[in-house]
């Protein structure tokens, strides 16, 4: 019985992790519909149109973020929409870590060097997804109508 319960136990952790993993990218709009449901909840609205309300700014807040990303020639811009999604993802990964960690109770100074590596590892994955989808944009010489050097057969 104790085996069962060690490996549901790692199975459930491993799972958790994965979902953090894959999840990561949406910290921010998730942030920011629980931020306006809340408004708009506390303004005596109801449920369901905070519910309405919440949806509509992750929505809005995901699509926007990414779509700024990928049109924006500007560095800067892209270092600052990026560093808003990778923020709210990396503290997410940091406090996971820091919880899962605890399970453990190891010492305050590996509870850091877990969490920050935790933190390290989330928002790295969160950039790869956010970069992922900067991918299918096509080159700007590919655009203008020129064929690019991957496109021209010999």
């Amino acid at each position: 019985m104790l085996a069962i319960a060690l490996i549901l136990g790692l199975v459930s952790v491993g799972l958790l992790c994965r979902a953090l993993l894959k999840l990561a990218v949406h910290a921010l709009p998730f942030f920011a519909a629980v931020s306006t449901g809340t408004a708009v909840l506390n303004a005596g609205v109801g449920i369901g149109w905070a519910f309405l309300a919440g949806l509509t700014a992750a929505a809005l807040t995901l699509t926007g973020g990414r779509l700024l990303f990928a049109t924006s020639r500007s560095l800067l811009m892209r270092a600052f929409v990026a560093a808003s999604f990778l923020v709210p993802a990396a503290m997410a990964g940091r406090y996971t870590a820091l919880g899962v960690a605890l399970l453990a109770e190891p010492s305050s100074f590996w509870r850091g060097i877990i969490g920050w590596s935790g933190a390290l590892l989330v928002a790295g994955c969160a950039l790869h997804q956010l970069l992922s989808h900067d991918r299918l944009r096509p080159l700007q010489s590919e655009q203008d109508g020129a064929r690019s050097l991957h496109s021209s057969r010999l």
